[in-house]
């Protein structure tokens, strides 16, 4: 997403299939805002190492650290 944000602080982002996201070219992901009303949103991540890649799909460092440790 390029710009000023469309969304308000309280909103929610959802973003179907974060994990397939990461796999792809990060530049055009589709993402829902859900707020007063719900809105189709186009946002982008930069780039990422295999490791931080990882610690997303994980859903936090903890949680990678962890999994690891198994």
């Amino acid at each position: 997403m390029k710009g000023e944000p469309e969304f308000e602080i309280g909103d929610y982002i959802y973003i179907p299939n974060v994990k397939v996201a990461l796999d792809g070219d990060m530049q055009d992901i589709k993402a829902y805002v859900l707020g007063e009303q719900v809105k189709e949103i186009s946002l982008y991540i930069a780039d990422m190492t295999p490791d931080e890649k990882k610690i997303v799909k994980a859903g936090c460092l903890i949680n990678y650290n962890r999994n690891r440790n198994r």
